[in-house]
């Protein structure tokens, strides 16, 4: 019946009324046990159906099936191993006595001092106490619930813990809250005559309301025990007395519904954890997909100003041979210009030989080698920090101390010995060039 019923997203009670309903027999308590060590049986042949109404069987179930796989799978091994143990009890599940545990102590106490309400109900609920709404005189039967019910979980690795919000189930990394309630009795209201007066009064307002609830609730006895997790997933939260069943003989039930919430929860975490894992996953990828375009982005910089450079340098070398072919013809009035595109090429040369490249591209903090996986990005060293823009520079490079330092081209030029480091007055065929040229 429990592993028909999951397949259905129905508990196993309910799915026993439908077959009741239809005339279908179903196995009795403990058939499964003794078939499986081989004592006699009965077994009850399907009737002949006399009703056509009833020839359709229509089972509207929960969610269950949408639940993960391990849920069903954790709640049916449960079942099977805790209708196995509760087999010689069975017939007598109700009139047996266990020791309460230390552990409901402080309940007992807090429903005890507990003060009625006003349809007679007590409540508790805080650090190490049970949630509970009941009577004073089911509080014996409660605590006795609770005791088997401690007892019975304990073989399913559930043992009470407390928290601040209360005491409940846990196993492993798992916790489970859970409470017991009364369910009310709900009997007409009948008004009394203060309340007869109250609306005649009401009447001649205009105000046709009564002036009074509609129900009465009061303390039936009959108990249930509620599980406080996993809301809205289709699982099993609530299991209460019935009309022939106390919630006593459902314990079995109620500790697999534990066991299935706990995987439920487990599962979700799993998920949840998965989600996280994936999540981080992806913006390390878009971190380093950004960071990768960065560095693309600097390096294509860098190399278009070395082609920018290439480009000047074609152009000059090209005006120079022009100039020197003129100079050939006997034509040499363009010395100092020409000079001036060679000075201009040995700086070009100097910006891009390998040397002043590699310490260019360093002082860029540009690298040209891919990162290993999960190194961010190597410029990146604050909110506000930004990568100094590539550019091509001259160096002064001191041997001896191994150092380099960037120079202005001028600075640089005098260091080669392309310019006097003086200021004195300029050479004749270096002022020549700013005479104005002769009036033919």
């Amino acid at each position: 019946m429990t592993k028909v019923a999951a397949g259905y997203g129905v508990t196993s009670a309910a799915l026993k009324k439908t077959c009741n309903r239809h005339k279908i027999p179903t196995p009795e308590r403990g058939y499964w046990a003794k078939l499986e060590h081989d004592k006699p049986v009965r077994r009850v042949p399907l009737p002949k159906l006399t009703d056509k109404r009833l020839d359709q069987v229509r089972i509207s179930g929960t969610s269950a099936p949408e639940l993960p796989e391990q849920v069903s799978k954790a709640g049916m091994e449960a079942r099977e191993r805790l209708m196995k143990a509760s087999e010689p009890a069975a017939a007598d599940a109700t009139n047996f006595l266990v020791e309460e545990p230390p552990v409901l102590a402080a309940t007992r106490r807090a429903i005890s001092k507990a003060r009625p309400d006003a349809a007679g109900f007590t409540s508790a609920q805080e650090r190490g106490i049970v949630s509970m709404k009941i009577a004073p005189g089911s509080a014996d039967r409660s605590l006795q619930l609770l005791a088997r019910l401690f007892l019975l979980a304990e073989t399913e690795g559930y043992r009470p813990k407390v928290n601040e919000s209360g005491l409940e189930l846990a196993a492993e990394e798992i916790s489970i809250a859970f409470g017991i309630e009364e369910r009310p009795r709900k009997n007409p209201h009948e008004p009394t005559a203060a309340e007869l007066k109250r609306k005649e009064d009401n009447l001649r307002w205009g105000n046709s309301r009564d002036p009074w609830p509609k129900y009465d609730y009061s303390p039936s006895g009959r108990l249930a025990i509620i599980i406080q997790a996993n809301l809205w997933s289709g699982l099993r939260r609530t299991w209460s007395d019935g009309k022939t069943q106390k919630v006593e003989a459902m314990l079995p039930e109620i500790v697999a519904g534990l066991a299935e919430h706990g995987a439920l929860i487990r599962e979700r975490r799993r998920a949840a954890e998965e989600s996280e894992r994936q999540r981080r996953e992806a913006e390390a990828r878009r971190k380093r997909e950004e960071s990768f375009n960065a560095r693309e982005k600097r390096r294509l910089e860098f190399v278009d100003a070395i082609h920018e450079q290439l480009l000047e340098r074609s152009k000059l070398t090209t005006v120079l041979a022009h100039l020197e072919q003129s100079a050939a013809k006997g034509e040499d009035r363009t010395a100092s210009l020409s000079a001036w595109i060679r000075r201009r090429i040995q700086q070009i040369d100097a910006l891009t030989s390998p040397e002043f490249l590699d310490l260019s591209a360093r002082s860029a903090k540009l690298g040209f080698v891919e990162p290993p996986k999960g190194v961010g990005s190597e410029y990146a060293s604050g909110y506000y920090a930004y990568p100094p823009t590539p550019r091509l520079q001259l160096w002064s490079i001191d041997e001896e101390k191994e150092l380099a330092t960037s120079t202005g081209m001028l600075e640089w030029a005098i260091h080669a010995g392309l310019l006097p480091a003086s200021e004195d007055a300029p050479a004749k065929h270096e002022t020549a060039e700013a005479e104005p040229p002769p009036q033919s």
